[in-house]
């Protein structure tokens, strides 16, 4: 081919997500129920918990989703890639659907000094592992060698996008993970979800890199 395209899965939404902090006293008992709410709003596009907890209306929540959404389309390269917009879109939607289908389970809550932590177990995904071997001989093909230089990115992009696509009919995931999500009060005393943590988590379900 006459260049080749590297494509990054980035999914990073939740670090993004949460900077309102939860403006609801938290206990052991309720602790759980907002680390829940929030990654149901980070990834099911799930806000009636996380607004509870948080104070914050339908379209403030529905905004950092969707800026969320811009990360990882700006992540991915193909915001600034000669790509159309209809395409662009499709991606954007495909983005939405791997949050969707995100496997988390939240456990109990314990005292942590002035805050507190919940354990965090996810099943990572593990269908695109081998993505980049199937892509190959595509990228090699008569039908790619033919295409003009300004062709090859969204030609590229194309079939990234219908093996991805094809994928989450029976989506794969692979040993559950652990990760511990502190909860502490930020200088105002607003008890917040730590964004290194929430990266961390990020990290354990989205591994996918090509």
């Amino acid at each position: 081919m006459k260049k080749r395209i590297s494509l990054m899965i980035a999914i990073a939404v939740c670090f993004s997500m949460l900077l309102s902090g939860c403006g609801k006293k938290l206990t052991t008992e309720n602790a759980p129920d907002y680390v829940k709410s929030a990654l149901d709003a980070c990834y099911k596009a799930d806000f009636d918990a996380y607004m509870e907890f948080t104070k914050s209306t339908q379209e403030e929540a529905e905004e950092l989703y969707q800026t969320g959404l811009d990360t990882n389309m700006e992540a991915s390269g193909i915001v600034a890639s000669s790509v159309s917009s209809d395409l662009q879109d499709q991606y954007r939607q495909l983005f939405a659907d791997l949050l969707s289908i995100s496997k988390y389970e939240v456990g109990e809550a314990k005292e942590d000094g002035d805050g507190f932590t919940v354990e965090v177990t996810v099943e990572p995904f593990i269908m695109f592992n081998d993505l980049q071997q199937e892509l190959g001989p595509m990228l090699e093909s008569e039908e790619a060698q033919a295409l003009a230089d300004e062709e090859i990115e969204q030609y590229i992009y194309q079939k990234m996008y219908e093996l991805m696509s094809s994928k989450l009919d029976a989506p794969e995931y692979g040993d559950p993970e652990t990760v511990t999500i502190h909860i502490q009060p930020d200088g105002d005393g607003i008890q917040t979800i730590n964004e290194d943590d929430l990266a961390a988590l990020d990290a354990a379900m989205y591994s996918a890199v090509l």
